[in-house]
Order: C-alpha cells, then sequence, then structure tokens
C-alpha cells in the first residue's frame, strides 16, 4: 500500500528513529502533504530514510502518531499488537480476575485505542481522529481474535472534541449488556457498562486496592470519592473494623451498597453516605478514622485548569490532614493527565506544610500490569499515588 510522505526536518527524526517517541509534533515537520484528520503517511528523514508509519492531524500539535515502525499492511499490525497485547495480559493477570484493560493506547502501540475486558464484554475507547479512521480494522480483528458476547463503544472523553470528533456512545458487537458481574482479585463487582464513570470500573487502581485491603485489618476506613465501593470492598475483605463510603452520586452509592451485598460483608461493617466529598469532611467531627482514602475525579481535564485544580488538592489535603489523628495513613491520588507525579507531590507537600504535620511517604504509585506505560512514552503516566503516614 502507497501511502503520501511526511518528510521531517533535518535533526528531527532522531525522537522517531532512535528515541522511538510514538508522537511526532507539527514543528518538526518539513513536508506536510494534504491529509485529512486521522490519514496515515509513511514518514521520512530529510535524507530520504523510512522511520515509521503513523496517522495524522494537521491542525494539532500532535501532528502525528506511530503506528508501525514498519510498512506492513496496517491491519496485520493492528492483529499483531492486539495479539501481543493479550498475550501481556495472560501472564500477568491471575485466575481470579476476568476484568481488566486489554489494550492501554500507546503503551500497546496503538495510541488513541483503550479496550477494558469484563468478562466476556469489552468496551472500546477511541479518542483521536486517526484512530477513528482505523476503528472498522480493530472492530474485525477484535470480533476474530476473541469469543465476545459484547463490544460496546463508550468514546465520550474531552479528547475528541480536540480531533474534529463528536462523543459516541453504543453497541458495536453483539447484545447490548448493561450491567455486567465481574471478579478482581477474588472480589466480585456490579459495573455499569453504560452509565458508570470511564469504562465502568476504575481498573487502574487495582494494585492500590489490594495495598488498602493490606492495611485495613481491625481498622476503621474512610474512603473518599467511593464510586462503586472498590476501596471499601478491598479494605472490607482485609478485615476492616468499619468502612465509610462518600460519594455524591446516588447512583455510586447505591451500586457501593449492592456490592458489599454481593460479597456478603456484614451490612453493620459498613456506612454509605451520599454527600459531596468536601461538605461531609468539613462538618464532620469524629475523626477516629485509621486510614483515609482520597481519591477524587480528575481536577484538571485541560492545561488551563492546572492553577484550579492545585488549589483544589491543596486544600482537599489539607483539609484531611489538619483532622486526622496521629498515626493515620492516609491514601491520596490524582488522576489528573496534566498534574504529574513531581507537580502533585509538591501540592501534598504544601498541604502537609500549611496543617504543619508530620508525614512520611510509605509507598508510591504501584502500577497495575494491565496498565503498562511504554519506556519510549512516560507521557502516558497519568494516575499518581502516595501513601502517607501522618504523626
Amino acid at each position: 500500500m502507497k501511502l503520501p510522505r511526511v518528510i521531517l526536518k533535518p535533526g528531527k527524526e532522531k525522537s522517531v528513529a532512535v528515541n522511538r517517541h510514538p508522537w511526532i509534533f507539527s514543528g518538526a515537520i518539513d513536508i506536510f502533504p494534504d491529509l485529512s484528520l486521522g490519514d496515515l503517511a509513511d514518514v521520512y528523514s530529510s535524507k530520504g530514510e523510512f522511520l515509521a508509519r503513523a496517522y495524522f492531524h494537521p491542525d494539532n500539535s500532535i501532528a502525528g502518531r506511530v503506528i508501525s515502525y514498519t510498512q506492513e499492511d496496517i491491519g496485520a499490525v493492528i492483529e499483531s499488537k492486539l495479539l501481543d497485547a493479550a498475550a501481556l495480559r495472560a501472564a500477568s493477570i491471575l485466575p481470579d480476575t476476568n476484568c481488566y484493560r486489554l489494550v492501554n493506547a500507546e503503551a500497546d502501540g496503538l495510541p488513541g485505542l483503550v479496550i477494558d475486558k469484563y468478562n466476556d464484554v469489552f468496551v472500546m475507547q477511541v479518542s483521536t481522529a486517526g484512530m477513528e479512521k482505523l476503528k472498522s480494522i480493530v472492530v474485525e480483528k477484535i470480533a476474530k481474535l476473541f469469543p465476545i458476547r459484547s463490544l460496546y463503544e463508550k468514546s465520550t472523553s474531552s479528547a475528541r472534541a480536540q480531533e474534529g470528533l463528536e462523543p459516541f456512545q453504543g453497541v458495536i458487537l453483539g447484545e447490548l449488556v448493561e450491567e455486567v458481574l465481574v471478579e478482581e482479585n477474588g472480589i466480585e463487582f456490579f459495573v455499569s457498562l453504560t452509565h458508570g464513570q470511564k469504562t465502568g470500573l476504575f481498573l487502574d487502581h487495582r494494585e492500590m486496592r489490594r495495598l488498602i485491603g493490606k492495611c485495613s485489618k481491625n481498622k476503621k476506613v474512610l474512603n473518599c470519592f467511593a464510586y462503586s465501593g472498590g476501596f471499601s470492598l478491598y479494605a472490607l475483605a482485609g478485615c476492616a473494623s468499619h468502612v465509610t463510603s462518600v460519594d455524591i452520586s446516588e447512583s455510586a452509592c447505591n451500586y457501593a451498597s449492592k456490592n458489599s451485598h454481593q460479597n456478603q460483608f456484614p451490612s453493620d461493617h459498613h456506612t454509605v453516605v451520599c454527600e459531596d466529598v468536601f461538605d461531609f469532611l468539613s462538618k464532620e467531627k469524629e475523626w477516629d478514622y485509621d486510614v483515609i482514602i482520597i481519591d477524587p475525579p480528575a481536577f484538571a481535564k485541560k492545561r488551563k485548569d492546572i492553577e484550579a485544580a492545585t488549589i483544589g488538592y491543596r486544600r482537599l489535603n489539607s483539609l484531611v490532614f489538619s483532622k486526622v489523628k496521629k498515626g493515620t495513613l492516609v491514601l491520596t491520588s490524582s488522576c489528573s493527565y496534566f498534574i504529574d507525579k513531581q507537580m502533585f507531590q509538591h501540592i501534598i507537600f504544601q498541604a502537609g506544610a500549611e496543617t504543619k504535620r508530620d508525614i512520611r511517604i510509605l509507598q508510591h504509585h504501584i502500577l497495575a500490569a494491565d496498565h503498562p506505560l511504554s519506556l519510549y512514552h512516560p507521557e502516558g503516566e497519568y494516575l499518581k499515588s502516595l501513601l502517607l503516614y501522618i504523626s
């Protein structure tokens, strides 16, 4: 298949040829053929050397995203990468878990594509114009390679607007499955695929949930922004004496209760509170918690949100630090892409200094094996966590 040629400026080929970074920035391009949004093109150096095959968005600063470093048929490339992604998960996911991320965008060599597997139901997210054009091939290969009951697309992220795409949500293959029962590390969850946040469950926190379970024996646990009760269920499975789950969403609270009941945890060990977390924390008087989880939604969804997000994270953590008793464990997290690890840790430092508490870091975020990072694409790291000991 002969494709148009994108020619890089002299000296700009190192990022692709040597560093294998999957993004090609507009400033690195010397000759840009007439391409429509998402079109494939072959990338060449100024000396005429083939470097990569990528799809392009002529109007964005990230003008190209690499799909392959060969000129192999794109369908064969996608099939190979899906198989490789599946092999990685098969080698790392334990038998007591049937929900996990199958494809993690650039980390699996398929930029703009996320696929989460919930038992025999697959949920797909497409965030770029280039992957949108390749979607029919992706769907064909998924149907060929995996036994599926349903493939549901939930492409509703704000990133689509920047790519000139409208949000889309609906069944692509098979039947509509609105809710599915899955197992993660032996704990069962009802997951709302159509109405839940992201693809239904925050799979990227699997290892941090496991850590909280290990820290919770005979402890009183407060789970802020509890959603459907992920951290709460692990704490209860870890023999917490009591767990309080707080979330502003009535639907999320219903799922937290439903999931607790499904796992047969004693009802008097779990209190679910449907309330704004800031309001709950501000008025809460009895701070007898031993473990607190602070896992809010993204405060910075765009670069311009960074300043407001910084204030929000500092206020939230300061509120907790100012009230906890000595010896409390606090797990604090941020999933804001535009707040990096160093910035987040500095925000937590500011909250600690503001409240004059002695704080030690016990653990940074533990990456779940189904959410790998490409060594060549550090920008893929969006989730930050700190397990803190408050003196």
